[in-house]
């Protein structure tokens, strides 16, 4: 057997940039075929080199360690190719290298006696070089049968279409051996096998958990290859194990895959109160919240479909009603808070073809960043036709590609789309059709309306009726009546009373007059007039501002009211107008 001290004494370049392969850290499980093809290829009499083709971290390497065991009478090395680049500086002197280096190569199995395998990963790193580098290491490939050579070069499929696929004789000199991902019964053979070398196999009733984590790493994340991704994930599970004592179930690996990818698998939502908690927050949508909840209760439950994103909603009605509310409580409820796991994309922006690209590239950026997330299409009827194609594919296969061609996930994301298409159909409900609860009974009679006024809208305010068929569910808001509108203000009213005491330490009286003058008389009951959001930009633009003013000019007074001046038209129907105005003084 050859050592390493005279391979650094008599054969310089050699030693340079190669040294002997190491041993597999761990078993090498399912690949049995792939070590047949490759024993077959470099035992060929004339080209007997390979070129292994498999994503990164599905085990190129791992494979050409296994087969070096059962490969007893060659010397296998891995060749580092960086190193040879660095040292070389040019391409000239690349080529120049390389010759020298398999020259040396083949005095060593001359002078030896003894065949050797060089192994090559990241083998276009020297394709890409030059030429001159490519023409230098073909002559090698092509007599590497006669020469003891034995050549096995590793690559993505990205980088072997971008370097070395173009030259076409380099190509064939190479035998290629595509490695598919392992399965999940042979990546859960890893896994257990890595259990056993450190010690955790006990913690373990069944393989439950390993199933568990190919099936996690196989969803949220897609641009990374199994066994590898697996193998990260119970490699950090054990070391959370080993420094708090841990059990390793369940509950430690949904809090890893919430450390490494921000993903929630362990979604904390008591599916009970789910109702209870949206319409908390979102008045008189009764219909709304129950049909939101019934596919968030899918997702608790984990029986959502596993291929699509965890739920899709279009939420459909006159502007301010309240879907963008409920929007912001939904994403409360999942992840605690509506500021960053709420994202937000006004579709007015996208509506030129143009557009597409910053689109997708701004979708895919933001969900890489955060993967767990409630994604907001705001009007998505004003999108164009090929910005709505990426929202297709989106909700078609729950995943993107982003502009480094990286698979992006949205299998983890829950997909809101609201449109005011149909408004027509909303204003006759408004009209004749009121309902102070948002129960549904009206709703469910205009249903067949709604769905068909939606699908014929045309012109600018187009809704893509092919979004129809791939979204879960249809959800309509019940236009708002006048006691609703009330509660709605009267909260916001309260809110900022709260904030005046807190910041500032002054109480403050509101007149009962304020809320009639801001919905009755300076508000709009007509569906498309902004529900409540007329009457709340009124207390702001009005009330709160007219209270600012005053606090800021008199910062020692500790106690205030609010007014309404003049006659209201809700007190007297014979005003064709209100001359009231709002009023903020001091309580003596």
């Amino acid at each position: 057997m050859f050592q390493e001290a005279q391979l650094n004494e008599r054969y310089r370049l050699l030693s340079k940039f190669a040294e002997p392969l190491k041993k597999a850290e761990r078993d090498i499980v399912g690949r049995e075929h792939e070590m047949t093809q490759l024993l077959a290829s470099m035992s060929r009499p004339e080209l007997c080199n390979a070129l292994l083709l498999a994503e990164a971290g599905t085990g190129k390497t791992a494979l050409v360690q296994a087969t070096m065991l059962v490969d007893k009478d060659r010397l296998y090395l891995e060749v580092d190719p960086a190193r040879m680049v660095s040292a070389a500086g040019s391409a000239e002197s690349m080529a120049a290298m390389l010759k020298g280096f398999f020259d040396e190569a083949g005095d060593f199995v001359r002078d030896e006696k003894h065949e050797l395998v060089l192994f090559i990963d990241e083998f276009h790193q020297i394709a890409q070089l030059s030429d001159a580098a490519v023409e230098a290491i073909k002559p090698v490939l092509a007599a590497s049968g006669t020469r003891g050579i034995r050549i096995i070069a590793a690559t993505t499929y990205e980088e072997f279409h971008k370097h070395i696929s173009p030259n076409q004789p380099l190509v064939e000199r190479l035998q290629r051996i595509n490695l598919s991902p392992p399965d999940q019964a042979t990546t859960v053979k890893i896994l257990q096998g890595m259990a056993e070398r450190y010690g955790v196999a006990g913690e373990f009733y069944d393989d439950h958990i390993f199933r568990q984590i190919y099936e996690y790493t196989q969803r949220y994340m897609p641009a990374s290859a199994q066994p590898r991704k697996s193998i990260l994930v119970l490699d950090s599970m054990v070391g959370w194990h080993r420094l708090t004592h841990r059990p390793m179930d369940r509950a430690l690996l949904s809090d890893v895959l919430m450390e490494t990818l921000n993903v929630n698998v362990a979604l904390k939502v008591d599916g009970a109160k789910i109702k209870k908690q949206l319409d908390e927050k979102v008045f008189s949508q009764d219909w709304a919240t129950g049909a939101v909840a019934r596919r968030l209760q899918l997702s608790v439950a984990d029986l959502n479909d596993k291929g699509k994103p965890m739920a899709s909603l279009l939420f459909t009605g006159s502007t301010g009603v309240g879907k963008t509310e409920l929007t912001k409580q939904l994403a409360k409820l999942l992840f605690g808070d509506d500021q960053r796991h709420l994202i937000r994309f006004d579709m007015t922006e996208y509506a030129e073809d143009t557009s597409f690209a910053a689109f997708r590239s701004e979708l895919t950026k933001r969900v890489w960043d955060l993967s767990h997330a409630v994604l907001l299409f705001d009007e998505v009827e004003k999108a164009s036709a090929m910005v709505t194609r990426v929202l297709l594919q989106v909700l078609d296969d729950g995943r993107l590609n982003d502009d480094n061609n990286r698979e992006v996930s949205f299998l983890n994301t829950y997909i809101v789309l609201t449109t005011n298409a149909g408004s027509e159909i909303y204003k006759s409900i408004s009209q004749y059709a009121a309902d102070d609860t948002g129960s549904g009974k009206q709703l469910m009679e205009y249903e067949k309306l709604i769905r068909r006024s939606i699908s014929s809208t045309t012109g600018d305010n187009r809704f893509p009726p092919e979004l129809l068929g791939r979204i879960d569910a249809i959800v309509p808001f019940q236009p708002l009546s006048l006691p609703t509108q009330q509660k709605i203000v009267r909260k916001k009213l309260r809110q900022m009373v709260q904030e005046v005491f807190v910041k500032h330490n002054v109480r403050v009286d509101v007149d009962s007059r304020v809320l009639r003058y801001l919905i009755e008389d300076k508000g709009d009951t007509d569906s498309d007039a902004g529900g409540a959001r007329a009457a709340v930009s009124k207390l702001t633009d009005e009330v709160t501002t007219a209270v600012a003013t005053f606090l800021n000019e008199h910062p020692t007074q500790r106690r205030i009211r609010i007014d309404v001046v003049g006659d209201l038209v809700s007190d007297d129907k014979n005003l064709l107008s209100s001359d009231a105005y709002v009023e903020v003084s001091a309580v003596r």
